[in-house]
């Protein structure tokens, strides 16, 4: 049905302001980044990393695009972060100027409105350069056509030979049909070229002064040459007049196969037309993002000025509190009690630098950093496919942090939660007293533990932080603001007497928990080396451990 501009501009227009929840096709919208995922780049956010910073729900809230080539732009700029200034300001700038100026916002609105059909997901497959499938027999399909011309013709003086065109005709009609669900299948990429050159051209007549759009117009017109051959695909004849010629000529093979060479000698000239529409689209929905939430354009700076937040929150948790962090030198060791927010204040952060990096936007009120690559160990868990346990995936993943650092030091962003917490007390805090000791002169690291001791054991290169709660008999009180310093307080016990624990139970617990304590504090003074606090770390505080993790994994999927 047909729809004025004005209506289609005010529906845009209002879903832009207001973007709706939608169902991602999420296979299909990363369709664009597994093509050029393995192509050179500063950094390609991993998948246990995507996962840890809620990528995907991160990846729908940003999603206002109008086209299903910006969803696909967006998703794969969400994992591939920069390291270029002069492009991320550049962004920026695009950003702002589709926000403060409606005119062009609604020509980009109107352009990108041509590509929202699902089959547009499959452009992707066309950047790549590769070729498309070659059909089955597609040697013979030439033959076979040459060959009922030249019987028919030739029947005209020896009608004999009309017999061997009859014996054709059989042949291509079952060569046609054999073929013709397959070229179907193939060539739907290729019938979407048409709105994607329309767009591409739509944007240009709109003159908006986005370099990507500047450079358009020879990719265009090679474009063009390609339409004229996809064209024959559309065509509608309802006399059945063409559906015959195709079938006993093999119109279909033998033009599906000079558009599959022309598609890749054009793939080119397609991937610069589908990432400048992807990029006004990916503006858009930043645009969108800002007029949201309250944001902040990011500042990047040598290491040596170390990372700064101010006032980051978390835009995927309603009320999400803001804090404020300061990195330079030394590492951050995050103590606190369960559900305190520890968890969150990292993806915060991991967030942040993301978004800094890859849309010029922080959920913040100030960001100033280097540039970094985020990498994290927040979310693991074991495999029963491939036979692994927790500790083994943790292990295996702490050990291409290792690598990663060693490969590239000071330029990554760390966020651990808990290391090694699938073994034994004694051996988890020496190993994560080795690794984190290990990591912090390579890297920017900040780490979640509820191992107090390894404060005093990190105390000359990392600095403590945590947040804490207030306990009663009736409720617990969270502030989820961050503090400095250790922690000084625990509630594992007493959310056991929260949660209607048998009264025994909860009894047995505080008066065991503070006899350890008490021989974990004597035990401390006479200690005078930090094997000897690991030691005492190991035999004294491992059933209180074991308390606090019980409540700990209750409680992890609300961090």
């Amino acid at each position: 049905m047909w729809t004025s501009s004005r209506k289609r501009l005010r529906r845009l227009e209002a879903a832009w302001q207001q973007p709706a929840a939608r169902s991602s096709h999420l296979p299909w919208v990363a369709r664009y980044y597994n093509q050029v995922q393995y192509e050179p780049a500063y950094h390609r956010l991993p998948d246990q990393t995507w996962e840890d910073l809620n990528g995907e729900l991160l990846f729908e809230l940003l999603d206002a695009t109008v086209s299903r080539v910006g969803q696909q732009c967006l998703y794969h700029r969400l994992r591939s972060p920069l390291a270029d200034e002069a492009t991320l300001h550049e962004f920026d700038a695009a950003a702002t100027l589709l926000a403060q100026q409606p005119v062009a916002r609604g020509q980009a609105l109107l352009a990108l409105d041509q590509l929202t059909a699902d089959e547009t997901y499959f452009l992707a497959d066309l950047i790549s350069g590769e070729p498309l499938p070659t059909l089955p027999g597609a040697r013979v399909a030439p033959l076979l056509a040459l060959g009922l011309l030249a019987t028919l013709i030739g029947g005209f003086w020896l009608p004999v030979l009309w017999l061997g065109t009859g014996v054709f005709a059989l042949i291509n009609s079952v060569f046609h049909f054999w073929q013709r669900t397959r070229i179907q299948r193939i060539i739907r990429p290729l019938m979407q070229l048409g709105r994607l050159h329309r767009a591409g051209r739509a944007l240009c007549q709109a003159t908006l002064p986005l370099r990507p759009l500047e450079q358009l117009a020879t990719p265009l017109d090679r474009l063009g040459g390609i339409l004229r051959q996809v064209t024959f695909f559309q065509v509608e004849d309802n006399l059945g007049i063409l559906e015959l010629l195709k079938l006993l000529l093999m119109l279909d093979q033998l033009v599906y196969a000079r558009c599959r060479v022309a598609v890749q000698r054009q793939a080119p000239a397609i991937r610069t037309i589908f990432e400048a529409v992807g990029y006004v689209d990916c503006a858009l929905a930043v645009a969108s993002f800002r007029q949201r939430y309250a944001t902040c354009v990011p500042h990047f700076g040598p290491a040596a000025e170390g990372i700064r937040l101010q006032a980051g929150y978390h835009p995927l948790v309603p009320g999400c509190v803001p804090n404020d962090l300061t990195l330079s030198g030394q590492g951050v060791l995050l103590t606190g009690s369960n559900m305190a927010g520890k968890t969150t204040f990292m993806r915060t952060l991991g967030v942040n630098a993301l978004l800094a990096q890859t849309v010029a936007t922080c959920p913040a009120t100030a960001y100033h950093a280097p540039f970094c690559r985020v990498l994290t160990s927040l979310t693991l868990a074991d495999s029963l496919p491939t036979g692994k346990s927790y500790y083994l995936v943790e292990a295996e993943t702490m050990r291409q942090l290792l690598l990663a650092c060693d490969a590239a030091p000071g330029s990554y962003l760390l966020l651990l939660d808990e290391l090694f917490k699938g073994t034994n007390t004694q051996e988890r805090i020496a190993a994560n007293k080795a690794v984190l000791a290990y990591l912090q002169p390579r890297g920017w690291v900040v780490a979640a533990t509820h191992d107090g001791e390894l404060g005093a054991l990190l105390e000359s290169c990392y600095v403590e932080y945590h947040f804490c709660e207030t306990v009663t008999a009736e409720d617990w009180y969270f502030d989820y603001r961050l503090k400095a310093g250790p922690l000084t307080t625990r509630n594992a016990i007493r959310l056991l007497a929260r949660l209607h624990y048998p009264a025994q139970v909860v009894a047995d617990a505080q008066a065991l928990s503070a006899t350890l304590a008490a021989r974990a504090q004597a035990g401390s003074a006479r200690t005078t080396t930090p094997e000897e606090l690991i030691s005492v770390a190991g035999s004294n505080s491992w059933r209180e451990n074991q308390l606090d993790q019980g409540v700990q994994h209750s409680d992890s999927s609300l961090r």
